[in-house]
């Protein structure tokens, strides 16, 4: 395998993406949090969380649909990603989840309505175990519970999608290829059913955010943590923890063309109990908000109103 050079580093700024949105850093849990923000302040709060190896500007669609309905909503970008700080140490989904409700509060604010993709989805379900108090509601899109006990072999869809995942949980290999434009337009676009929506335009993005200092080496970190095997006591207590937390309104969308993740196995109602709702969309990978982002963001404003979770 022949490889480029290395793209020269980039600072913070590059994940700083202009658009009909504002940026705004807050400091929480001793760390400083870049969030993407849109929709009146009085508005009731959404946040958003993205999946790797992207970063806020994956949830741009709903970013903006639900800040027009009335939602004040809130991209965050997660330790490690994007703008936000890249400490040495706290990439576990326990941790994430108390960052998570730790902007929540520096938003000024009690809860919020919590929407997240790929892991950005595991941590939202780990925060009804960690911050239930911070939580009014779920929405997890193609990502499986993580106090699922099927076996990784059982919840990815084939041998490509393990080694995919096994390549980027390794910090060597993640610092080398996640900054290649080339690498990262060829890793999307396996991961969505058409991969006509993945542009190189949208592939330099994501590409130029891990240019910045240690992001790619702190998703690994996020990633290997969220999809490791029960080899700990400590981890083995953490599924427990999160298969008995309080009940939470839960929305849970799957694509039914998803290249990584079956999604008869990630289908959960752990936490919704009653209100639980499941929706597999018809034609869609594992990226919701790139490949369908317009009904998504409408199935979350019709599930938010049928639960008056209103602005």
């Amino acid at each position: 395998m022949i490889f480029r050079s290395r793209p020269a580093p980039a600072d913070f700024t590059a994940a700083l993406i202009d658009g009909p949105w504002s940026h705004r850093f807050v400091a929480a849990r001793g760390l400083r949090f870049h969030a993407a923000m849109s929709g009146p302040e009085e508005g009731r709060l959404v946040v958003l969380l993205h999946g790797l190896p992207q970063h806020w500007w994956a949830m741009r669609h709903p970013l903006t649909a639900l800040g027009a309905a009335g939602y004040r909503v809130a991209a965050v970008d997660l330790r490690g990603c994007g703008a936000s700080d890249k400490p040495p140490e706290g990439y576990t989904l326990p941790m994430l989840a108390r960052d998570v409700a730790g902007v929540i509060a520096a938003l000024g604010r009690r809860s919020a309505v919590v929407v997240g993709q790929g892991v950005g989805g595991q941590v939202a379900w780990t925060m009804a175990s960690r911050a239930p108090q911070a939580l009014d509601a779920i929405v997890a899109l193609a990502c499986h519970h993580p106090g699922s006990l099927l076996p990784k072999r059982r919840v990815f869809t084939s041998p490509r999608a393990i080694g995919q995942v096994a390549t980027l949980r390794s910090p060597r290999w993640a610092r080398r290829l996640l900054p290649d434009p080339s690498f990262m337009s060829a890793l999307l676009t396996t991961w969505v059913a058409d991969p006509a929506v993945i542009d190189p335009v949208l592939a330099a993005r994501y590409a130029e955010a891990m240019r910045i200092p240690y992001a790619p080496v702190k998703s690994a970190q996020v990633l290997r943590w969220a999809t490791r095997p029960l080899l700990s006591a400590a981890h083995a207590r953490f599924v427990r923890s999160v298969r008995m937390a309080a009940p939470v309104p839960v929305l849970q969308i799957q694509g039914d063309s998803d290249p990584v993740l079956r999604w008869r196995a990630t289908r959960s109602g752990f936490l919704g109990g009653a209100d639980y709702r499941f929706e597999l969309l018809s034609a869609v990978g594992h990226l919701p908000t790139e490949e369908d982002g317009e009904f998504v963001s409408d199935l979350i404003l019709e599930w938010l109103a049928e639960r008056h979770l209103t602005p």
